[in-house]
């Protein structure tokens, strides 16, 4: 597995969600994405995992053991998403994209390869989950 490729795959996604969140308002982060999701969740969404994919990868960097993951988050962010500040929330987002691209960038091959065979490459390889996300917001934004 290639780190320089992830590395730039994940600068691209960031960067697309970067100029995406420069063109939104207030008012746009409130438009639906549909099933219960509104761009500003979408982009909360965005921004909890890539953090939270920091934190893990620090932890891997540091010698320890990539940290479980509770399958009830999404279904948690969805019930405090509400108090994310409308004007800040896409910032949050590119805030933590940057911050994970940066992790990734300290990760050794070894640690890269760990990852990927223990199933666990969607950690440092953002770009298909961000893309998924930009598109939908794209496609609501037009």
């Amino acid at each position: 597995m290639a780190t320089n490729n992830i590395a730039a795959d994940n600068s691209d996604s960031t960067e697309r969600l970067s100029a995406l969140v420069a063109r939104l308002g207030a008012e746009d982060v409130k438009r639906p994405l549909g099933g219960g999701w509104t761009i500003g969740f979408a982009l909360a969404h965005l921004a909890f995992w890539d953090a939270r994919q920091v934190a893990a990868l620090e932890r891997v960097a540091s010698g320890e053991p990539f940290p479980s993951e509770d399958l009830a988050t999404n279904a948690a962010l969805e019930a405090i998403a509400d108090a994310f500040s409308p004007d800040t929330i896409g910032r949050a987002a590119v805030d933590a994209a940057r911050q994970l691209d940066a992790v990734v960038e300290t990760l050794t091959p070894d640690q890269v390869g760990a990852l990927a065979g223990s199933g666990k490459s969607y950690a440092i390889q953002r770009a298909p989950h961000r893309e998924e996300h930009i598109r939908q917001i794209e496609d609501a934004f037009g």
